[in-house]
């Protein structure tokens, strides 16, 4: 009877670390994916894209190149969507907008400006 109970306290040990071990592997994996350059890029484009969804004509925002999410090397638009590129890390796809304005990026000195027209 007491080998039984420690066989099965035993097995219920090893169960907890194997599982505590997955989900360690899991949290560091993830973690990693959270805090990438391409993921905060992304975070950027659709900050950006929404601003613009909202704006009305004549309305204009800077993006600061010191960022939280990087240092922005560059913003532009082409096919209705808006590019950014985020410490050194060139844009693919973009985010897609919606406006029904023109909208243009300039470059400044300490910023990029976006209006739209």
């Amino acid at each position: 009877m007491m080998c039984k109970r420690a066989a099965v306290v035993n097995e219920f040990v090893i169960h907890t670390i194997l599982i505590a071990l997955i989900l360690a592997v899991f949290l560091f994996a993830t973690a990693e994916r959270v805090n990438g350059r391409d993921v905060r890029q992304q975070v950027l484009e659709k900050q950006l894209a929404l601003l613009i969804d909202s704006a009305e004509t004549g309305m204009s925002f800077g993006v600061s190149k010191t960022n939280i999410n990087g240092i922005i090397d560059d913003v532009y638009v082409r096919d209705n969507r808006i590019f950014v590129k985020v410490d050194g890390l060139r844009s693919i796809g973009g985010y897609p907008y919606f406006s029904k304005y023109s909208v243009e990026v300039e470059e400044t000195k300490g910023k990029f400006v976006v209006k739209v027209k």
